[in-house]
């Protein structure tokens, strides 16, 4: 991307907030947010304005005009996702949303809970609930959501380790070019054939909605749908397994929150969901542009300048939330930002919060007395994952009751 820089001097050194593994990222962002609301820092080598609180995230979230989604994914994901819902705007976003949406509406979403979210669960916990121990990342959170849309789409559940593979394969664009223009092209030479069959003959599966609904007179095609399918996997299950693992992460390192749920699962585990979503939402730090110059809330932005709304420092702001560095699921708050807002809000917002409801009570329920195995704690730290935009931790090791 061409980029002029602000005019005003770096306010932090040290680290590149495109790319740079920063455990102490919370700390960071506090000291930046105490001295003003927003701060010039170093990404991919230029200068960016970082937005470090509630108010300011949230307005520039709203504000598509002076910070259009589509300045920044036609070249951050395009050359792997295509054009996507995240690069449209006006009548093209209106439409493709309306059709796109339906199967991931709240009331849609309670349905795939019985059928697939709760047995892929069990599934998943029947191979490993009788050792006593186990690595969460590896053998549940980075496999859950992914098998979850894996199914949603109707796909065989033999081919899903390879599905695995393309998923995380796209999610690591632009770091690993080279593999995620790779899966790009193995995973659209692989949906094709099932896009074309659920033309003629479809189902009840999503690429099969996804075919047959309509909006304003228009339907999907074939690469808008493959598009959208693409976006699926970075988007949606890789996002949602590092809001399974960063909430799991929250309650293991905190064992009175962990027994409050305990205590009543039906009253307080919602609420756990929500404080892991504000303590550590998956995506931290998220890359925008403002194409032409302008001066917004007081910033004076030259044009092409890279924006970064920082939604971890927005949930942690003390203006919005007393205490904000302390996880504590008593605050009953719904951390809704941790979504996005305004016209670009995660389309799989309800479906992502089933997801992480079901897989926790049902980890709760299977592995009863649930911690972390001793002296793991540093290995189970929440780190940068990919670039220092999304974070999680890397291993869960933990151990249980037989």
């Amino acid at each position: 991307m061409t980029t002029s820089p602000p005019a005003a001097a770096v306010d932090f050194e040290g680290i590149d907030f495109a790319f740079d593994d920063t455990p102490e990222l919370h700390e960071i962002l506090a000291g930046l947010r105490a001295a003003k609301p927003y701060a010039v820092v170093p990404f991919a080598g230029v200068r960016a304005v970082l937005l470090l609180t509630h108010e300011l995230v949230s307005a520039a979230f709203k504000d598509e005009e002076t910070f259009p989604a589509s300045a920044v994914y036609p070249l951050t994901t395009g050359p792997v996702l295509g054009r996507t819902l995240q690069c449209m705007t006006g009548r093209e976003h209106r439409v493709n949303r309306a059709i796109a949406s339906p199967p991931f509406r709240r009331s849609r979403v309670q349905e795939y809970i019985d059928p697939v979210l709760a047995p892929l669960a069990h599934e998943l916990i029947d191979g490993f609930a009788g050792r006593g121990e186990a690595e969460l990342v590896a053998e549940f959170t980075s496999r859950y959501p992914v098998l979850v849309i894996s199914r949603l789409l109707g796909l065989p559940p033999e081919d899903e380790r390879t599905v695995r593979r393309w998923a995380n394969d796209l999610f690591h664009f632009p770091f690993e070019p080279a593999k995620a223009l790779a899966a790009s092209r193995e995973f659209t030479g692989y949906i094709i054939p099932a896009l074309r069959r659920r033309r003629t003959d479809p189902g009840d599966d999503l690429i099969s909605l996804l075919v047959t609904e309509s909006a304003e007179g228009e339907r999907l095609t074939d690469e808008q749908v493959l598009s959208f399918l693409r976006l699926l996997f970075p988007a949606g299950a890789d996002t949602t397994m590092l809001a399974l693992a960063n909430t799991l992460t929250a309650l293991l390192a905190h064992p009175d929150q962990l027994e409050l749920v305990r205590s009543d699962p039906d009253e307080h585990l919602r609420w756990a969901v929500w404080e892991g979503l504000r303590w550590e939402p998956p995506v931290g730090l998220l890359p925008r542009a403002c194409p032409r110059a302008t001066t917004w809330r007081g910033i004076d932005i030259p044009a092409r300048t890279p924006m970064i709304f920082s939604i971890n420092a927005a949930l942690r702001d003390p203006a919005v939330y007393p205490e904000p560095h302390r996880f504590d699921l008593t605050r009953r708050e719904t951390a809704m930002l941790a979504f996005g807002q305004g016209p670009h809000v995660c389309v799989g917002t309800w479906l992502a919060l089933a997801e992480l409801n079901t897989a926790l009570r049902i980890l709760l329920d299977r592995l009863p007395g649930l911690e972390l195995k001793q002296g793991t704690e540093n290995e189970a730290r929440i780190r940068s994952q990919v670039g220092v935009a999304l974070r999680g931790p890397g291993v869960l090791p933990v151990r249980w009751m037989k």
